[in-house]
């Protein structure tokens, strides 16, 4: 993420929207266990140093390097031996794909009739109001 610039978050309850499971999964695996449940809960945004903190960002960087520091580490991967690397990603995601498949038939036909609420909408779109407004 660039240093010094943008948020990121996930303000989803705080306008009553669930997360369909793999939504969750992926913040779950990308945040730090020890924060995910007040990222989730919590809704905030966070600049550059709480997102690194939280685990929501690999690193910062400076704003005019951003690209060409993405490119070098998606560089380095490509420089691993593809079907050793191919083969550890795989292991790293059972438990994330394992969870998908087992929960994802559980909660995401509730998580959809949530999301198409009528309630739902209305507050999706005061959401978005309230926040490009503050960014104006």
């Amino acid at each position: 993420m660039a240093a010094q610039s943008g948020r990121i978050g996930v303000p989803e309850l705080l306008v009553g929207v669930p997360f369909p499971t793999i939504a969750l999964e992926i913040m779950r695996s990308i945040t730090a266990p020890q924060q995910f449940p007040a990222v989730l809960y919590g809704g905030a945004t966070f600049d550059p140093a709480q997102a690194l903190e939280r685990g929501l960002v690999d690193a910062l960087v400076a704003p005019d390097t951003l690209i060409e520091q993405a490119l070098a580490a998606a560089g380095s991967l490509t420089a691993l031996p593809p079907a050793a690397f191919a083969l550890t990603k795989q292991q790293i995601r059972v438990p994330f794909l394992r969870r998908v498949r087992e929960d994802g038939a559980q909660f995401d036909v509730t998580v959809q009739e949530l999301w198409e609420a009528p309630t739902t909408l209305t507050a999706i779109r005061a959401y978005v109001a309230r926040t490009f407004k503050r960014s104006s």
